[in-house]
């Protein structure tokens, strides 16, 4: 014989239909956030690195007015490497394994995909073209001089997403310009 009131419990939850739409929302959301998060690393380490040359470029030409000699920065498309260095080696060139080099930043492998070269923007109009996308003729190194000029050229940089920026110096210029792809065409950044 039973006694007492039995009652029915009713427990809650999600129903596996309930489960399914919430994982195909985030899904959706990931698939959409991906590229834009990926893109947006790329140009975050795109600029970092040509802030970083930039950072080379100002220590060189300061150590060339507070020395004897020329200062340079080498760019190595083998090595992935921007360096800085004080004085040429015994075989009187720059950019060679005898340089004294003061600092390296590593450019390639660095993330966002980036390496030298010039994206799908191409060489800036009216300058000179490079298979690697460095066209300083001192061996792929700017040379900064005691009275702050330097060889002419241009290093490009490009990252994964096919985004590209220029440091562009003249040899009278107290200075460079940097550019940035934009729609195809080189825009000043």
């Amino acid at each position: 014989m039973l006694t007492g009131t039995s009652k029915c419990v009713a427990t809650s939850g999600f129903t596996l239909l309930e489960m399914l739409v919430v994982v195909a929302i985030v899904a959706c959301l990931g698939a959409i956030a991906t590229p834009l998060a990926a893109n947006f690393y790329s140009g975050c380490a795109l600029k970092t690195a040509m802030g970083d040359i930039c950072l080379l470029v100002r220590e060189a030409r300061g150590l060339a007015l507070s020395s004897d000699g020329p200062h340079a920065v080498t760019f190595n498309p083998v090595t992935g490497r921007a360096s800085l260095a004080l004085s040429r080696g015994p075989d009187n060139q720059w950019n060679t394994a005898d340089d004294q080099v003061l600092s390296s930043v590593k450019i390639v492998g660095r993330g966002g995909g980036l390496r030298f070269g010039y994206g799908s923007c191409g060489p800036i109009p009216g300058l000179a073209p490079s298979d690697d996308g460095i066209t300083f003729q001192a061996n792929n190194s700017m040379v900064c001089n005691q009275d702050l000029s330097s060889n002419a050229g241009t290093v490009y940089l490009v990252a994964g997403n096919d985004t590209a920026m220029a440091l562009t110096a003249n040899s009278s210029a107290n200075g460079y310009r940097l550019r940035r792809c934009s729609n195809g065409s080189w825009v000043p950044f």
